[in-house]
């Protein structure tokens, strides 16, 4: 497997925030689907070069369709939430853990798979790496905490971190629901800080850093206490934050020469004290330093994990004085970052390694999921005979991609995954020997018999496949060897191939066959698409086509 050397980027990348200008092709619509969505389908390809870069970012960037909560999709496993209903605002008990938790992890993968034409889903994942809450123990926090950021990740920075400073989730991972002004707990106030904001940057004294300073942890731990939880994990049907003025410190807190000695609080009788943490965010996003933090962080997300002198000079500076001047409105940020010059530099086309979601997602969801086999979240409802099966279906890719290092619910520190901030690795993280053992495992089950999943709610399994047919029906000209095997690998692959490469791929498919052959195999499937001595042999040239194309370095990366 190989990127382009960071050092070769350095010199390669001299495009900056500047409107893209250059011809809109599919290969642009491409890219830019690639890492906006969780793998593109071709008709979306299709679609996005049809439209043009200013309507296909219209199209991303809108607001939201949600989907629905989970439910209980086990009709013996939860005495008091009817089967086909939802359970988020039901109270949690110890016998209904096991099951609620995969509830979870099935509702978010089969979303995943079938998720609409927007960026919602992407920005979720990214705010789940940004935050990095893990094993928050109630199911009923993790669901809140994703449809905060399905609904509002495409929002308001600012006000994504007031609601999730007092979301009972976060205020359970980080104590804030024990931080009382007997015992400041600095757990959240020093995250808010250092990985939620403005970040630290370099130290230059004793407890200074570039942008804050010991002092203002402190500080900001006592302007956060007396925030406490209602209803988490047996003790209601509802969870929820409240905020109990007895318990907080009372009195103006004074932050550091790095915040320009701002004072929050007051002794003021009529003050009110629960507004406070509202005031320090306030006094936070007034530096411009927080919107820098944030758009790096976007940068390496999205686009490249090297920010370079000519990167931040170029991109991050003017991508944060988008947000500042738009109130940290996230929706004119990503427009300006997806819509860049900088963006469709060839550079930076294909050097990120897929995480584990992006891998198995982008050949499931591009190849069209299982909804041939009605096994989708379309019908999360008790009227749905297989609702059992679409959740089981989601678990098992869960653990399948568990197995690589990437569990959704579980990031491994509150920095999120090294992938996006450890250097000099940064997306090498994702690939080890183990991990990459995993990947090709998951590749040979895929294009053999497909998916192992539990049915409906026996102890049985049998595999859920792709339908090659009905891809390989919307390509331009599927009749034609060469051509199907270079759209395949434009739809699938970020950057084009080798001529040699290609001849490989169609050897996959037509083993030292003139091309002919294909084509009066494919026209003989097409007359007789029920006759298995007709169909099946094609099916299997199909598998092994793909299967060499998902094995291929290129489809590590995007």
């Amino acid at each position: 497997m190989s990127t382009l050397p960071s050092s070769q980027l350095k010199t390669a990348v001299a495009s900056g925030l500047e409107p893209y200008s250059e011809p809109w092709t599919r290969t642009q619509a491409a890219h830019l689907l690639r890492r906006t969505l969780f793998g593109p389908k071709k008709q979306e390809i299709t679609e996005a070069t049809s439209m043009g870069l200013s309507a296909t970012l219209d199209q991303l960037l809108a607001t939201p369709t949600l989907p629905s909560p989970p439910v209980n999709h086990t009709p013996d496993e939860d005495p008091n939430v009817p089967f086909g209903e939802t359970w988020i605002e039901r109270q949690h008990i110890a016998q209904v853990t096991a099951y609620r938790f995969a509830a979870v992890r099935g509702w978010y993968w089969q979303n995943l798979i079938h998720h609409d034409f927007s960026a919602m889903s992407r920005m979720t994942m990214f705010w789940i790496n940004h935050f990095g809450m893990s094993d928050l123990g109630d199911p009923r926090a993790d669901y809140q905490s994703i449809a905060l950021f399905n609904a509002d990740g495409m929002g308001n920075f600012k006000t994504m971190i007031e609601k999730i400073t007092v979301l009972p989730g976060m205020l359970s991972f980080l104590n804030g629901e024990s931080n009382t002004k007997w015992n400041p707990n600095e757990n959240f106030a020093r995250e808010l800080l250092e990985l939620f904001t403005i970040q630290k940057g370099d130290q230059v004294a004793f407890e200074d850093y570039t942008n804050y300073t010991e002092d203002d942890i402190r500080a900001a731990a006592k302007i956060l206490t007396g925030w406490r939880i209602q209803g988490y994990w047996e003790s209601g049907d509802i969870i929820s934050s409240y905020f109990n003025p007895d318990l907080h410190t009372t009195g103006p807190k004074t932050m550091s020469y790095r915040f320009d000695n701002a004072v929050i609080g007051s002794d003021d009788p009529g003050y009110n004290t629960e507004n406070e943490f509202r005031e320090l965010i306030n006094v936070i996003f007034g530096k411009a330093e927080t919107a820098r933090a944030l758009c790096r962080e976007l940068y390496r997300f999205f686009v490249y994990s090297d920010i370079n002198a000519q990167v931040e000079t170029d991109v991050i500076e003017p991508l944060a004085q988008v947000m500042i001047d738009n109130d940290f409105e996230m929706v004119p940020t990503l427009r300006a970052l997806f819509g860049s010059q900088h963006f469709f530099d060839m550079a930076v086309r294909g050097p990120l390694i897929k995480s584990p979601y992006d891998y198995v997602v982008s050949m499931i969801r591009t190849m069209g999921g299982f909804t041939h086999l009605d096994l989708d979240i379309s019908n999360n409802t008790a009227s749905n005979p297989q609702l059992a099966t679409v959740y089981y279906l989601g678990t098992g890719l869960h653990w399948k991609t568990e197995s690589m290092n990437m569990d959704f619910l579980f990031p491994p520190t509150v920095a999120g995954w090294k992938a996006y901030y450890q250097t000099p690795g940064f997306y090498r993280n994702w690939i080890g020997s183990s991990t990459l053992k995993q990947r090709k495992s998951m590749v040979d089950e895929l294009t053999s018999q497909g998916v192992w999943t539990r049915i409906e709610s026996t102890d049985n399994y049998a595999p859920r496949p792709f339908d090659y047919f009905a891809f390989v029906a919307t390509l331009d000209t599927p009749f034609d060897p060469n051509e199907l095997v270079a759209e395949c690998a434009e739809i699938f692959l970020p950057r084009e191939l080798h001529m040699d490469q290609l001849t490989a791929l169609k050897e996959e498919l037509i083993p030292g066959l003139p091309d002919q052959e294909w084509t009066r195999q494919y026209a003989d499937y097409l007359q007789s698409p029920f006759n298995p001595d007709v169909a099946n042999p094609v099916q299997d040239r199909l598998k092994k086509f793909f299967r060499a194309l998902f094995s291929m370095a290129e489809f590590h990366l995007m």
